[in-house]
């Protein structure tokens, strides 16, 4: 069997076993397919072995210019699939074991202040339109429960409950997670669901929350479209994306108590690494404030 075969398996099996989102998958077929522009298409399974990987990493940074954090993305995907190869017993070694990762440089994540996402900065509209009712129960999703834009647009309505104030998230790698859920959610569930049926969209107990006319779950662009609208509208200037308020909802926790370990619980990451880039984010503020206020800083 040739290697493109070979990819095409992995990628069906990343879709229908661990039910990956159709973005995660792209970028895997993307990263895959630029191994295979450099090995050959014709090219066999051997193709696939420690020296051509670090051939690859090799073009991707020497040739290309690509940097540290889109070399670890396409590597990243090659070491996916050969531990998907050593999995189905295809190969007895993943090739890329002993390739590391390039260092990244350290970045510290955007996020708005406490201030900026205060009650009063959202105050009630009036006769509200389906996309802004829509946003605010987003923003209570991803800023209230910590969900990612992908949870909320695969969330159903059997999810969510009501009554105890949790949603059950289906995350990455088809893992489950329970996460509280805000008052402020369920008060407007309710005006949400009347909109969406006013708008003839089909809301069934089991069916997709944020439902189109056509049955189907919003397009994460339209998602996101509602997230920026919100905050250009209380006057946020900065990147205006759902990770920023998923950031926000991690940062706001830790600085005011939470343990560490229940907000990695809380975002559904698989290593608690993951979540220490939160406490690297309060320990730069605690010194920019120590130098601004220290008479010896």
């Amino acid at each position: 069997m040739s290697l493109q075969n070979h990819i095409s398996n992995f990628l069906t099996y990343l879709e229908t076993r661990r039910r990956f989102s159709p973005r995660t998958i792209d970028t895997y077929r993307k990263s895959l397919d630029k191994f295979l522009a450099l090995v050959g298409e014709g090219a066999l399974l051997e193709s696939f072995s420690e020296m051509q990987v670090k051939s690859f990493v090799w073009d991707l940074k020497m040739r290309q210019k690509l940097s540290p954090t889109s070399i670890c993305e396409h590597l990243a995907a090659l070491k996916s699939f050969g531990k998907y190869l050593v999995r189905s017993s295809i190969l007895e070694t993943n090739p890329t074991e002993n390739i590391p990762m390039p260092k990244r440089p350290k970045r510290l994540v955007a996020f708005l202040g406490q201030k900026d996402l205060a009650e009063e900065k959202f105050p009630e509209i009036e006769n509200p339109t389906l996309p802004q009712v829509r946003a605010r129960v987003l923003l209570e999703l991803i800023y209230g429960s910590g969900l990612r834009i992908s949870e909320c647009q695969s969330l159903t309505w059997d999810r969510l409950r009501e009554k105890e104030r949790l949603v059950r998230v289906l995350g990455k790698g088809n893992k489950e997670r329970i996460v509280p859920i805000t008052d402020s959610l369920v008060e407007r569930l309710g005006l949400f669901k009347a909109k969406q049926a006013e708008a003839g969209h089909l809301v069934l107990a089991t069916g997709f929350v944020f439902v189109s006319e056509d049955g189907k779950p919003y397009s994460i662009r339209t998602l996101r479209n509602d997230i920026q609208s919100l905050l250009r509208d209380i006057g946020w200037e900065g990147k205006a994306s759902p990770h920023v308020l998923r950031h926000s909802f991690a940062t706001h926790l830790l600085e005011n108590g939470a343990e560490i370990m229940s907000v990695k619980e809380m975002l559904g990451h698989s290593s608690i690494s993951t979540t220490q880039i939160y406490t690297h984010v309060n320990a730069e503020r605690l010194k920019q404030a120590f130098k601004k206020t220290h008479p010896r800083a």
